[in-house]
């Protein structure tokens, strides 16, 4: 067997477990949404059954679930636009132009990635009382963005360093603006590393559950806080909650399996230089 060849069987085999690993609790799931509730109880698992939809009918019917989702996706493509607009401004800045310690600025950008969300609970939960936008989207939204900005800030600077120079230099010669220059010569170009960052702020904000249980109320509500409401004083709704999480992950898969190739494009864009 050839080295290359006996290298990728190896390969193979060690990713097995590690695929098992990460599928399983998907698999899990979303079996458990086509269970009945005695079915889900059943030791040993029953791992042939006969599928239901109940579940799923309860989730539609019971709660105003559309509502929350609407709440959900206004919120994700908010947070999502934001970072983007305001994470090209500030890592093409960063790129670009340098002045005294813009290194410590930069720092300081990323060192608030590294305090624990519940510190910042009851800052932004007073904040936003002062505010006024308590169970608001703009409260919501305000928070998501912040948390997703200084990655997006970071991962964005590498890929604006490596547009070359001369490429930006030979449209401002031609009589582009800098602004002009960002809008026509460098996005496009990046354009694989703004997806990147768009996916990430889309699944920062869509899976948030401590800050919208903190921040909203019945108006806001998004999905993850619907799925927990769903553990009752009675006990847990496996089967609804089950449900529910489908599909609260149907958009995520959907929205990464439609932008897999811009994705691998913009995680390996700028990896190796030369």
């Amino acid at each position: 067997m050839k080295p290359t060849r006996l290298r990728a069987t190896l390969t193979g085999v060690a990713l097995v477990p590690v695929l098992v690993w990460t599928l399983f609790p998907i698999y899990w799931i979303t079996t458990a949404s086509f269970k009945t509730e005695l079915a889900l109880y059943a030791k040993p698992p029953q791992w042939l059954f006969t599928p239901i939809l109940d579940n799923y009918s309860r989730v539609l019917t019971n709660i105003p679930f559309f509502q929350y989702l609407k709440n959900s996706l206004v919120i994700a493509i908010g947070t999502t636009l934001g970072s983007l607009v305001l994470g090209t401004l500030a890592g093409y800045g960063f790129a670009r132009f340098h002045f005294r310690a813009s290194e410590a600025v930069r720092f300081l950008v990323l060192v608030t990635r590294m305090a624990p969300r519940m510190v910042l609970v009851v800052p932004y939960y007073l904040m936003m009382q002062r505010l006024g936008l308590l169970d608001t989207y703009t409260g919501l939204l305000v928070a998501y963005v912040s948390f997703a900005l200084p990655f997006s800030i970071w991962l964005l600077i590498g890929f604006f360093v490596d547009v070359p120079l001369d490429v930006e230099e030979a449209a401002m010669i031609d009589g582009c603006s800098r602004l002009g220059v960002l809008l026509r010569i460098v996005i496009p170009i990046a354009a694989p590393g703004l997806v990147v960052a768009a996916i990430f702020a889309f699944l920062v904000s869509w899976n948030e559950f401590l800050f919208a249980l903190i921040l909203s109320g019945v108006e806001a509500k998004t999905l993850p806080v619907v799925i927990a409401g769903l553990n009752t004083d009675a006990g847990p709704l496996y089967g609804e909650m089950s449900a529910a999480a489908v599909m609260v992950m149907l958009p995520n898969i959907v929205m990464t399996l439609a932008l897999q190739r811009y994705l691998v494009k913009g995680l390996t864009l700028g990896a190796v230089k030369g």
